[in-house]
C-alpha cells in the first residue's frame, strides 16, 4: 500500500472514531445486555468492529469473518490472547464453495463484487488514491465462502446480539446465505449493515431488495447511522420476533 493510501486510511479512521463510532456506541450501550455480548463480525477488515465491540464489553464473543489473507494473518496475531475472538480466513455469499476476491488498494474496500468503471465516482475515488481506476485491484485470487445459515447450523446453542455485516457491494448475498430457511426465529437480534448511495460496483442498486428480505422475516428498521464522510451509513435492524 502507497503512502497516500496509508494517509487516506488513517484520516478516515481518526473520522470515524469522532463521528461515526459515538453515535454507534451510544445505541448499543442503550440495547445490549452488558453482561453478555455475542458478536458475528462479517468483513473484519484490521479489527475496528471487534475493538469497537470490545469497549463495550471486554468479554464480548466476536467470530470475525475475513476473507482478505493479508488482513486474516495481522487478525490472527493482534487478538492470539483473547480466546473469545475467533477469527475466520471465510467470505460470506449466498452459496458454498470458491468465489474471486478482488483486492482493493485500500483494503476497506476490497469485495466479491466486480467494479464498475463507469463509475464516476470511482474515478474520484481513483484520483484521491493516487491510482488510476484501472489499477484500482492489486489482486484477485479464490476465497472459500460459506452461508450464514450453515454457520448457524453449526452454532445451534447460541443466540447472537448483533451480525455486523460490512462487505462493500455483497451484503444481499450475506442475506440471501442466512435466510436459506423458513422456520424458526432466527437467533440474531440486531443486523447490522453499511448501505453506499454510490455506483461502485455493477451490482450496486440493491436497497430495496435488501429491505424487502429483512421485512419479510420479521426485521424492522430501527436507527440509520451515518459516516462522517462519503455518503454511506449504517442501517440497525431489529428482529421483532425474538
Amino acid at each position: 500500500m502507497s503512502s497516500r493510501s496509508r494517509l487516506v486510511q488513517k484520516l478516515i479512521h481518526i473520522n470515524e472514531a469522532i463521528f461515526f463510532y459515538p453515535k454507534l456506541k451510544k445505541f448499543y450501550k442503550t440495547h445490549l445486555n452488558q453482561n453478555r455480548i455475542n458478536i458475528i463480525d462479517v468483513g473484519a477488515n484490521k479489527g475496528q468492529s471487534i475493538d469497537f465491540f470490545l469497549k463495550i464489553n471486554k468479554n464480548a464473543t466476536i467470530n470475525s469473518f475475513e476473507p482478505n489473507k493479508k488482513l486474516f494473518h495481522l487478525l490472527q496475531n493482534k487478538y492470539k490472547t483473547n480466546t473469545n475472538i475467533t477469527i475466520h480466513n471465510l467470505g460470506l455469499s449466498n452459496v458454498k464453495g470458491e468465489l474471486i476476491f478482488h483486492e482493493n488498494v485500500m483494503d476497506e474496500t476490497s469485495s466479491f463484487e466486480e467494479l464498475n468503471f463507469e463509475s464516476k465516482y470511482l474515478e474520484k475515488k481513483a484520483k484521491v488514491l493516487g491510482v488510476t481506476k484501472e489499477n484500482i485491484i492489486v489482486d484477485n485470487y479464490k476465497v472459500e465462502v460459506i452461508r450464514l445459515s450453515d454457520f448457524l447450523k453449526d452454532n445451534t446453542n447460541i443466540g447472537f446480539d448483533v451480525l455486523k455485516i460490512d462487505v462493500e457491494g455483497h451484503e444481499l448475498q450475506c442475506l440471501q446465505g442466512l435466510f436459506q430457511e423458513e422456520s424458526g426465529v432466527l437467533p440474531i437480534r440486531f443486523i447490522q449493515l453499511e448501505s453506499h448511495n454510490d455506483d461502485m460496483y455493477l451490482n450496486n442498486n440493491q436497497h430495496q431488495e435488501i429491505e424487502n428480505i429483512l421485512f419479510k422475516n420479521d426485521f424492522e428498521k430501527c436507527i440509520t447511522i451515518k459516516h462522517g464522510f462519503g455518503d454511506f451509513a449504517e442501517i440497525i435492524y431489529e428482529n421483532k420476533s425474538k
